[in-house]
């Protein structure tokens, strides 16, 4: 009893049916309440966003905490999966079990990897046949350490390349970050708007002596730090520190297409650029706890994520060789509509004043020719269309097969067709400040760019087939057809 008020301590609930005579039903139900407190204070932080919670320390406990806690008893099914996971654990496993041709890393042990076969050389205009040769640690130190270190050596041009990525994480549940990265290597121009593997590029150009990358070398540091202060916002702040060179063409060969040659690789804005960054995330969605991390889950609800950052050059203070501020906004929506229908939108917006170098421009995500990547401009080319004040606008409905169960359409109904609508739309500017630094004619959207279009798929099958059209703007792809696949 507490303070002579009895409560009970066990419910076992037990219920068995027979419906109609027809199906027979049961279940049962098993609690345990212990350590009772009447009307007790609470604490402010107690309801939190947390679904559910794991102490970190729980894979410490041992034998003999468990058998002094009280626990609800455990289901024949419960017991029956533990049973198999324990058994899973102990199966040895071999180098070949975790071995994969397509894979981008080959791992030795559960921490410690290499970059794979496929992913050990690339070739393109600038470098040449370039051998290359990672090491890769995750989860080290109770899954707080990842870090890479990246070699290579471009054959054509004759350069050594180097590229170290440090990350630490901090707290119970790892939410504030330690990121430090270091590098002397060559850039992809414009490489966060690129979609495609190194591996696609290679064979383009080898093949069919086809480039759609621009690339330029650049040597520096960047570091942050990044923390959740709030169950719904992270903040981070940081520094970076590069020296941007212009690379040329070094090799014209490929297997075939003797009679081609490469387009001329562009210069940049050879800079050094010192800056300072900040950024914010807000997230509304609930998390579990699982002991290591906070997982972010939406339970298959609609939700939309914020995010943005600014970076600061000052010539002054800061020694940097251009000065400018450049301002990036994010926002993700995912949006259930109906059954397992459901339509994503991304909202991109940047603008920068003052004088941004080339390399530091933000580019369309363009395609190449007969493929295409979700959420980029189907009609569009790898970097035709850039700027330094841009917003973008992408929706993607995915109706699955739906649409064609509800029509009952013969046939379609039945092979699992999927079907998914895309919308495209951006404005792009320059300021004259940075348009006197441009090493290139560039071309931009002063008003807004549309397209439109559609893709059909199968279930189980990781490619789509979609037709996409420009609503304005009309001139070369106006139509385009492409392959949309993961693989390349």
């Amino acid at each position: 009893s507490y303070d002579e008020i009895y409560m009970p301590v066990d419910y076992r609930l037990f219920a068995k049916g027979n419906f109609l005579g027809l199906a027979r039903f049961g279940f049962e139900l098993n609690t345990i309440l212990y350590d009772y407190k009447i009307n007790p204070a609470l604490n402010d932080d107690l309801f939190t966003k947390a679904i559910v919670t794991v102490v970190p320390d729980a894979d410490k406990k041992d034998s003999i905490y468990w058998t002094t806690s009280q626990t609800i008893p455990n289901t024949i099914e419960e017991n029956k999966a533990y049973q198999r996971i324990d058994s899973l654990r102990n199966v040895p496993i071999s180098f070949w079990d975790s071995f994969e041709i397509l894979s981008e890393r080959t791992y030795f042990s559960e921490n410690f990897a290499i970059n794979a076969p496929l992913n050990m050389w690339r070739f393109n205009r600038v470098e040449g046949f370039t051998p290359r040769l990672g090491f890769y640690a995750d989860d080290y130190f109770d899954q707080r350490l990842n870090a890479s270190l990246d070699f290579a050596y471009g054959f054509s041009d004759k350069r050594f390349k180097t590229d170290f990525s440090f990350e630490y994480l901090l707290g119970d549940y790892r939410t504030t970050s330690i990121n430090f990265n270091a590098y002397n290597s060559i850039k992809i121009l414009f490489g966060s708007s690129d979609a495609y593997g190194d591996l696609t590029a290679s064979l383009l150009s080898l093949l069919n002596k086809e480039e759609f990358r621009n690339y330029y070398y650049s040597a520096g540091f960047d570091f942050k730090i990044e923390s959740e202060v709030l169950p719904i916002l992270a903040l981070n702040a940081g520094f970076l520190n590069r020296k941007d060179k212009s690379a040329q063409n070094n090799t014209d060969y490929s297997f075939f297409r003797k009679d081609r040659s490469y387009p001329i690789n562009p210069p940049i804005y050879d800079a050094t650029i010192n800056a300072v960054t900040a950024g914010l995330k807000f997230d509304f969605r609930d998390y579990i706890e699982d002991g290591y991390f906070r997982r972010r889950t939406s339970l298959g609800r609609s939700y939309t994520t914020f995010e943005g950052d600014v970076t600061h050059s000052n010539t002054d203070w800061l020694s940097s060789d251009l000065g400018f501020t450049t301002y990036r906004f994010y926002i993700n929506s995912f949006n259930r509509t109906f059954r397992s229908a459901f339509l994503n939108i991304k909202l991109f917006g940047m603008y920068n004043s003052g004088t941004l170098p080339y390399q530091d421009m933000y580019a369309l995500p363009g395609n190449i020719n007969l493929l295409s990547k979700s959420f980029t401009f189907r009609t569009l080319r790898v970097n035709e269309i850039f700027g330094e004040r841009v917003a973008t606008l992408n929706l993607e409905y995915n109706l699955r097969d739906e649409l064609f169960k509800i029509l009952k359409i013969p046939g379609l109904k039945d092979w699992e067709i999927t079907l998914n609508f895309f919308f495209n739309s951006a404005i792009t500017e320059i300021g004259n400040e940075s348009a006197k630094l441009l090493p290139v004619e560039i071309k931009t959207f002063n008003k807004p760019f549309h397209e439109i279009g559609f893709g059909l798929g199968q279930g189980i099958i990781p490619l789509q087939l979609e037709f996409a059209w420009k609503l304005n703007y009309r001139g070369s792809n106006n139509f385009v057809v492409s392959l949309n696949m993961f693989a390349f």
